[in-house]
């Protein structure tokens, strides 16, 4: 797999790895199948938005990053193909950050269009082989089977895998949806940012103890390695523009954190 990045995006990257033990920790890539190689990806489309890597079947992943500021914050679009609940606000998010005043001078924003195009293209939870996704990382409860042989068996995982470890963001945001319920919850140190969506977005907080076990899943592996993460769980059928009206504040709101209370830095 090949694995097309702007350059800009691993600026400073030795100070972040070690300034952040915790990650730095939990960077160990178990050995994997030659299989999990996908073909090689098409070159970057015109514009921000550039290919990550390549799905199983071959399809880009697009991702694109915004601002310079020295708070890193990335949102995935969805990993779930049958959750595009989110869609809208991956589209919408880019312009309503840069027109925030100050934004980019304190915020650098990676969005991930879709983690799992596959999966989008059929309308199903998994990706191509038929492994969730979220259930595809290092955490100590990986089990093999439906999750995928190994950890990071699957090239979409491991890219995003790759990327967090590489450029180390203070917060990462993930849209999913639930069946007959709308809530946000939270792994690793991110309790205040999931208590501030909440409170603008009318969204429950649920905390990931509070649910049901998701053995290898994204979350579970930022819980072990003190990475803030948000999952946003819009309810299942909601219009896709509704859901990014209903939650545009507070997404904003985390994105950003307190940086625009204060003064910006010395040019």
């Amino acid at each position: 797999m090949r694995l097309v990045r702007l350059a800009g995006l691993l600026v400073g990257l030795g100070a972040w790895i070690g300034g952040c033990h915790c990650l730095a920790a939990c960077a160990h890539v178990p050995p994997r199948p030659a299989e999990v190689d996908a073909p090689p990806a098409p070159e970057a489309p015109p514009g921000p938005w550039f290919t990550l890597a390549t799905s199983r079947q071959g399809r880009p992943i697009r991702a694109a990053t915004f601002g310079h500021g020295p708070r890193r914050v990335l949102w995935v679009g969805g990993i779930h193909g049958d959750e595009r609940e989110g869609a809208q606000a991956t589209a919408a998010l880019p312009d309503a950050f840069l027109a925030e005043p100050g934004a980019t001078e304190r915020v650098t924003l990676t969005v991930i269009e879709d983690l799992n195009p596959d999966g989008t293209h059929a309308r199903r939870r998994t990706n191509a082989r038929g492994v969730d996704l979220n259930r595809n990382f290092p955490a100590q409860s990986f089990h093999p089977g439906r999750n995928g042989p190994a950890p990071l068996s699957e090239p979409e995982a491991l890219a995003l895998y790759e990327l967090i470890l590489g450029w180390q963001p203070e917060l990462v945001l993930v849209a999913h949806s639930w069946r007959a319920a709308q809530f946000v919850n939270y792994d690793g140190p991110a309790r205040a940012a999931a208590e501030r969506f909440a409170a603008l977005s009318g969204f429950e907080l649920r905390p990931s103890s509070a649910l049901a076990p998701t053995p290898g899943s994204l979350g579970s592996w930022a819980a072990e390695c003190g990475l803030a993460l948000l999952t946003l769980e819009y309810r299942r059928g909601t219009d896709p523009r509704a859901a990014w009206e209903a939650t545009r504040a507070a997404i904003l709101a985390v994105v950003l954190g307190d940086l625009l209370d204060q003064p910006p830095p010395d040019p």
